[in-house]
């Protein structure tokens, strides 16, 4: 019966460490990810700022000869 119970502590010991790692990686991967969502939205709004600067210069500039 001590036996049992100590087979049954142990399990117990690992699987508690080991809810902890997966704890722990999971906190790292939710900052990871919300660095990347951060970059991708202002990747995202440098590229509507360069397309909207690329429209108002076509506005501005005559269009060439050959039309």
């Amino acid at each position: 019966m001590t036996d049992r119970i100590t087979e049954l502590e142990t399990r117990i010991a690992f699987l508690d460490d080991t809810v902890n790692q997966l704890n722990d990686e999971l906190a790292s991967q939710q900052k990871e990810l919300a660095t990347v969502q951060r970059t991708l939205h202002l990747l995202f709004e440098q590229m509507k700022q360069m397309a909207n600067q690329g429209q108002s210069m076509a506005a501005d500039e005559p269009p060439p000869p050959h039309y």
